[in-house]
């Protein structure tokens, strides 16, 4: 997570995904929502490329996980 001067921007190294607002609020939002449609994605076709694999368990606490969860756990990366 990184603060810029427009707002703030967020990935998480080693998945291809990314999320920015205006607030940490906002881009943590806008997070929860790119990890959940990575995780959809998972299910649907990346799970068996090599590169997603391991990705295994980053989906299941995406899948067990609610919104609010979610971002308790961004919130521990900051």
């Amino acid at each position: 997570m990184v603060a810029e001067r427009n707002g703030w921007s967020m990935t998480i190294p080693g998945v291809p995904v990314a999320a920015d607002g205006a607030s940490f609020d906002e881009a943590t939002d806008e997070m929860i929502d790119a990890l959940r449609a990575y995780a959809e994605d998972w299910h649907l076709r990346l799970r068996g490329a090599s590169n997603h694999r391991d990705n295994h368990g980053l989906v299941q606490l995406i899948d067990k996980s609610d919104d609010e969860q979610l971002r308790d756990w961004l919130a521990t990366l900051r």
